[in-house]
């Protein structure tokens, strides 16, 4: 088991180095495209328990999975043509929509829905902190569970490597 996780470190830092960059020149924030979202925290991955709407987020061990791949979209100013600091994300490939979004209960777990949630991005540490519009910039943090898999919900920042997600490109 140990084996495992120490391989999967090597090949999340294999892919970390030789991917090549998706981020944009003036901004080093991603472009649109399809990423497996990484806590800097944990080192898992972004991954529904199932990839249908209402089922909950979770952190999943990094395996590069189909349904740990995300597609995200960068709003662009329709004056400018310039790239904001605006996005969607869904699940990579899924022709119905399912985007992540913040369960309206109060502790705000991350949940699919058919509703696209705007996020920003604010860099930090060479990561990025994903703050959801909708929760006037609440941020997604991962939050240790007593038992199964990691979640992940959304609260104020803090700063903690546990509010930081790291973007690897996906084929």
């Amino acid at each position: 088991m140990k084996f495992v996780g120490i391989l999967s470190v090597f090949v999340l830092l294999l892919t970390f180095v030789f991917a090549p960059s998706a981020m944009s020149e003036g901004d080093n924030l991603p472009d649109s495209g399809n990423y497996f979202i990484i806590s800097a925290d944990t080192k898992e991955a972004l991954q529904p328990f199932g990839p249908t709407v209402g089922q909950n987020v979770f952190l999943q061990e990094y395996n590069q999975g189909g349904t740990q791949k995300w597609t995200i979209k960068r709003k662009i100013d329709p004056k400018t043509k310039k790239p904001l600091n605006s996005y969607t994300i869904r699940l990579m490939g899924d022709t119905a929509d399912r985007y992540l979004q913040p369960f309206p209960a109060p502790n705000h777990t991350a949940m699919i829905s058919t509703d696209a949630t705007n996020f920003s991005l604010g860099q930090m540490s060479g990561s990025f902190i994903l703050k959801c519009s909708a929760l006037n910039g609440d941020a997604l943090h991962t939050f240790p569970a007593a038992s199964g898999p990691t979640e992940v919900h959304f609260g104020p920042s803090d700063g903690t490597t546990k509010f930081r997600w790291d973007f690897i490109p996906a084929n």
